[in-house]
């Protein structure tokens, strides 16, 4: 297989270059290059970029770093590839090709508009045959700081990478471009509204610097958790959105959050994540539930060298077994309970070397799936919803099909434990629009197979102010509970 990258020799960075190298390594194919005039680099963007390095005192974003092709030690291409792919977003290419844009132009010049509109980027994956184009696949990628523009390009960046190399890995293996497909969010963009860099570049700054001035007169709000006695039951959609929680009482040196509920050995036990300021670093802690709430304060029952939150908590041949969030150390680790709920060891290890974020078990139709976020290189854990399958819980573990199963920051990460409605499995899922955990919503499983994943949105909810998160939901032991952005002071929420 014969590829040709068409690339804008004045304008070429070093994602492109790195999505070069992974589709070459991922297809074993031969590359070559051919230069043509992409579009005009938008003014002032790379001044921008360097201001964001300076005011915010961190490495220039990698990925948006100029580069020159003579780099990649390729030949001029020929005419006769066997897969044309279009990096630079040309506007006067024809011929069949596979291109990523966002909003109808490149992926850097795209993202940064849309980013500076207020937007997350939405990647389009487009096949052109016989001069029509046609839709491949639609990512909605995240922003993870809106005051910098070269955080959220990085993302669409490293996003864009993967879409490439998966497509390609699929022409490899036999498919064309009248019928490739990738996951597609059903989604129509905003219209693309050019954006003016410098203007964003000092709004930004202005606002990082109220939001740090603002810090040192008030404490802000943080995530709280709430519950509930159970208003909803098996086999319904929980009714979250104006009725009151009680809040879980924390002394204001530490938030609770990821809240999980559990009923075993005659007891219900709460397990939440403990962020204390002091450490900043999770950890996991647990407090009983009595007629009347909680008993007591949380203390600590899992505490490593690692960030530790999402305490996913089963029952298996009745044994009790945790899956804590630990993606700091690259690892998605099985705890068991040896005197519920204080002590918990360690057994397993069930995926090495991956940054999986709210892991979340399923058993459905004799084998078992592991719904979680995953973030690629330069990417992002608030956006890509990726699952594995293993015939037993300590089996090896493997992708259920080679990609993501969607890309889509308001609906990709998990928000908690799936359950059943009537015959069908609904999933909690996060939506970080605008902000990680800003609403929570709920998705019937539609297509679960290794032929690919599809999932229907049920409920969206995106709580009342002055709330502006809400991200978990889970209910166990007779009891409800989710977590919400709240200030120190609020004894009852309603999100």
């Amino acid at each position: 297989m014969r590829v040709s990258f068409l690339i804008d020799s004045t304008d070429f960075r070093r994602w492109q270059a790195e999505a070069i190298a992974d589709v070459l390594a991922a297809t074993g194919a031969s590359g070559a290059i051919v230069t043509v005039a992409g579009p005009q680099p938008a003014g002032l963007l790379d001044l921008c970029l360097a201001f964001e390095t300076l005011s915010f005192r961190g490495p220039r974003s990698g990925p948006l770093d100029r580069l020159s092709p003579t780099g990649l030690n390729l030949p001029v291409g020929p005419a006769d590839a066997d897969l044309v792919i279009d990096l630079a977003a040309s506007t006067e290419t024809t011929g069949d090709r596979l291109l990523v844009t966002v909003g109808g132009f490149g992926v850097v010049a795209g993202a940064a508009d849309a980013i500076m509109a207020g937007k997350e980027p939405f990647l389009d994956l487009i096949a052109v045959v016989d001069g029509q184009q046609r839709l491949v696949g639609r990512w909605h990628v995240a922003v993870e700081d809106w005051r910098q523009l070269g955080s959220g390009m990085t993302i669409a960046a490293g996003r864009a990478i993967e879409m490439l190399t998966l497509a390609t890995s699929r022409l490899a293996a036999g498919a064309t471009l009248r019928s490739l497909k990738l996951p597609c969010v059903n989604v129509e963009p905003p219209q693309h509204r050019p954006g003016q860099p410098a203007m964003f570049a000092a709004t930004a700054f202005a606002r990082s610097l109220a939001a740090r001035l603002e810090r040192l007169v008030r404490t802000p709000p943080n995530w709280a958790v709430a519950w509930r006695t159970d208003e909803t039951g098996d086999g319904a959609l929980p009714t979250i959105t104006g009725h009151p929680w009680r809040r879980l009482a924390d002394d204001g040196g530490r938030f609770y959050a990821d809240p999980f509920a559990v009923r075993y050995d005659g007891r219900t036990i709460l397990f939440v994540e403990e962020f204390p300021f002091a450490t900043q670093k999770g950890l996991i802690s647990a407090v009983e539930l009595g007629t009347n709430g909680p008993i007591g304060t949380p203390r600590p029952v899992i505490e490593t060298d690692c960030h530790l939150s999402y305490p996913f908590i089963f029952e298996e041949d009745g044994a009790l077994y945790m899956i804590p969030e630990s993606s700091g150390r690259r690892k998605v680790e099985l705890w068991r309970s040896i005197n519920f709920p204080d002590l918990w060891e360690k057994v397993a290890i069930l995926i090495d070397d991956i940054d999986l974020g709210d892991a979340t078990l399923l058993r459905a139709d004799g084998r078992y799936y592991l719904f979680g976020a995953v973030r690629p290189h330069w990417g992002s854990s608030w956006d890509g919803l990726a699952i594995f399958t293993a015939d037993r819980l300590t089996d090896r573990w493997a992708p259920l099909f080679a990609g993501p199963a969607k890309v889509d920051v308001s609906s990709a990460r998990p928000a908690g434990r799936m359950f059943s409605l009537g015959t069908s499995v609904v999933r909690p899922f996060q939506d970080s629009v605008g902000g990680y955990g800003a609403g929570l919503g709920f998705a019937r499983v539609d297509q679960l197979d290794a032929g690919g994943y599809a999932e229907t949105t049920l409920m969206a909810l995106r709580p009342a102010l002055p709330l502006s998160g809400l991200h978990t939901y889970n209910r166990g032991g007779g009891f409800e509970v989710i977590d919400v952005i709240a200030d120190g002071e609020a004894v009852v929420v309603t999100p």
